[in-house]
């Protein structure tokens, strides 16, 4: 099952947003993102959260959708949003929303890829591109000239790749040492290994 999780930050265009609905089996609002569905006209599955974020008016609205409090101040809303996403066998989510002003609500989005990661596919998108978890091993389809960053949460080693302008041979990646800022693809399929850490792939639409 694949599920759409709209959160309270930015949001990508419309016409994208409306391809990730149709897609969705699932649609799940974290607290004030229901704000955002009620004004793009999107009917979500059920809205969750401490409901700090979402106004009266928008519970009004959708006062015929399941809304969950979750009182946990130890998690936030997105994670409780992917955790209910999971618990609903969802395989798969797409998340938009998860970036915004407050740098601290972005970091902590980008954290949900080495505590959800390996339960789930995530895949966050934004008005510029999808951000996706690199595998041990994988192996991706691209157009020759496209871009993609390579992004460590932390210390990434072994980091081999193949048909990229910038090529890595068992490198290690880090934060304020070394990232895999603006890269392109050099072929149509790309191959990046990894033996150990969170590394991020940021691919750039076309």
């Amino acid at each position: 099952m694949h599920a759409l999780i709209i959160a309270n930050g930015r949001f990508p265009p419309l016409q994208l947003v409306r391809k990730l609905i149709k897609r969705a089996d699932l649609i799940v609002c974290a607290d004030g993102g229901a704000n955002h569905a009620r004004k793009l006209r999107i009917k979500p599955d059920v809205i969750l959260g401490d409901m700090d974020s979402i106004t009266p008016s928008t519970k009004t609205f959708f006062k015929s959708i399941p809304q969950l409090l979750i009182d946990d101040q130890n998690s936030t809303d997105l994670e409780k949003a992917i955790e209910f996403c999971i618990q609903r066998k969802a395989t798969s989510i797409d998340v938009i929303g998860w970036s915004g002003d407050r740098i601290d609500h972005t970091t902590g989005s980008l954290g949900c890829f080495k505590k959800y990661g390996i339960k789930v596919a995530l895949r966050f998108v934004d008005s510029v591109g999808e951000l996706s978890l690199i595998q041990k091993w994988s192996q991706l389809k691209m157009k020759k000239g496209e871009r993609l960053s390579l992004i460590p949460l932390e210390r990434c080693t072994g980091v081999t790749t193949k048909n990229l302008k910038y090529g890595s041979r068992n490198e290690t990646l880090e934060l304020g040492a070394r990232e895999g800022i603006s890269n392109e693809a050099t072929a149509s399929s790309v191959t990046i290994h990894l033996k150990k850490g969170t590394l991020l792939l940021y691919r750039f639409r076309t």
